[in-house]
């Protein structure tokens, strides 16, 4: 027989989470639980789902939203167009 326990594998907190819900659209922690957020709050509403497990550090992953769409839009021919090297090269 397996034992469950509603301890979350991952919990986050003094951190700013934009939920995207109207009602709450912030919050300062997100406890996870087999990939799916099973609370969202306040650090005082979720730190009381932590387990016994050491605290570690997070940091948020350095995802590359540094885009050149106006760039790329001005120069369409030069950067965006996949023919283009085919354009350049044809008598």
């Amino acid at each position: 027989m397996s034992t469950q326990t509603n301890t979350p594998e991952l919990i986050l907190y003094r951190g700013l989470f934009i939920t995207l819900d109207r009602s709450n659209p912030t919050a300062s922690a997100v406890a996870i639980k087999d990939g799916k957020f099973m609370a969202v709050g306040r650090d005082a509403d979720v730190m009381p789902l932590a387990g016994p497990s050491e605290g570690r550090r997070a940091l948020p992953g350095l995802i590359d939203n540094h885009l050149h769409i106006i760039r790329g839009g001005l120069n369409f021919n030069m950067e965006l167009r996949e023919d283009y090297a085919a354009i350049e090269k044809t008598p």
